[in-house]
């Protein structure tokens, strides 16, 4: 564990965490030791367990006593990832408020630059910053998100701006990557549970539209991929996708915060996503790929060609035709975004091999 304190000298909690966890056990203590070596760390961790059947509150209740920031809340009975988000942000005393999953970490100075750039722009929803996603089971890395950054520098993007950025692409928004102002949270109605997965998704949308949000084109967070998540689950299966896609536009088209031309916007997006899911599997999930990214029979015929003709190797070329049918983000700003990542990656090991000699030191140091 880490021998680290939590205390602030702040009056009443600054910053709030809310970590819901199930059956996780096996990566709490790595979640929870990454919070707490935050050069500022948060003012309270409120988990929730819900109802884990595995050692799980017992891990939280050894990390409270020695951690007065650290408190559990158990539910009686499992309710799900939504409601429990929810549970935990009623909890919340927090000015501020991190929704953080057991299964992934926190990286060095998220906190801190979060609460500044709030600090300065008071009438921000949110703060985030990128993510670094790699496999949950191997530690490879997997890539990074946002795909497209909002922008290429450290600022403020007001709500008129928000709109604009829409249109041109989607999804650069990373709910696990942001700190949230606690009353925009709540104006904007909190999680909702009929959106299940996308409860987040529609949450950041609505706030960046109505209150704008902040944003550092750094990595803030390693988001851990496992294929039995929720949102996987919801978006590989073609009729529990489909459902979830219906709920979404309804949902996004009632609401007035949201431009009128964005359901449609949305629900090409959504397509695209899950199309791409169908053909990382392995083999090729053709029911899905055709469920949810045929238009017409001509796509039809193109996608059942492409997998016959050239089976795992079908990946790259049906890639294409989806993106061709779909247009889903601005290949220019994917592009941009992608050069300015690796611009970055060798600046950092170039000032590694400067500080520590030829051989970059790539390690966190270990906590004392």
């Amino acid at each position: 564990m880490v021998e680290r304190s939590s205390t602030t000298g702040s009056v009443g909690p600054t910053l709030s965490v809310v970590l819901p966890n199930y059956n996780h056990s096996q990566y709490l203590p790595r979640a929870l030791d990454a919070l707490l070596l935050q050069e500022r760390p948060a003012d309270e961790i409120i988990v929730v367990d819900d109802c884990s059947t595995d050692s799980s509150a017992k891990i939280v209740r050894e990390y409270a006593v020695k951690y007065r920031s650290i408190r559990l809340i158990e539910n009686a009975t499992n309710i799900g990832v939504i409601a429990t988000l929810s549970r935990g942000l009623g909890e919340a005393a927090g000015q501020y408020v991190y929704f953080g999953a057991a299964d992934d970490f926190v990286l060095p100075g998220f906190f801190e630059t979060a609460v500044e750039m709030l600090k300065a722009n008071p009438g921000a929803g949110f703060f985030f910053g990128d993510a670094i996603l790699v496999d949950g089971h191997t530690g490879r890395t997997l890539g990074a998100r946002p795909p497209v950054r909002p922008q290429f520098h450290a600022g403020c993007i007001v709500a008129s701006d928000v709109a604009r950025l829409l249109r041109q692409n989607d999804n650069f928004i990373v709910t696990g990557a942001a700190v949230f102002r606690r009353d925009a949270t709540v104006a904007a109605g909190g999680f909702d549970e009929n959106l299940s997965s996308f409860a987040d998704g529609y949450l950041v949308r609505k706030i960046a539209l109505t209150r704008g949000f902040c944003y550092a084109p750094t990595p803030v967070l390693t988001w851990c991929i496992f294929p039995d998540s929720v949102s996987r689950q919801v978006s590989t299966q073609a009729t529990r996708a489909r459902e979830m896609l219906g709920k979404i536009e309804a949902r996004l088209t009632e609401d007035a915060d949201f431009p009128p031309w964005y359901p449609e916007a949305f629900r090409r997006r959504w397509r695209f996503a899950t199309s791409r899911l169908a053909i990382e599997d392995d083999p090729i999930n053709l029911e899905l790929l055709i469920d949810m990214g045929a238009q017409n029979a001509t796509d039809r015929t193109v996608f059942n060609c492409l997998t016959r003709l050239f089976g795992r190797n079908a990946r790259i070329p049906v890639l294409g035709w989806l993106w061709l049918r779909f247009r889903p983000f601005s290949l220019t700003g994917l592009a941009t975004t992608a050069f300015s990542r690796h611009a970055a990656a060798i600046f950092r090991n170039d000032s590694a091999r400067s500080r520590y000699g030829s051989r970059p030191q790539l390690d966190p140091p270990h906590p004392k």
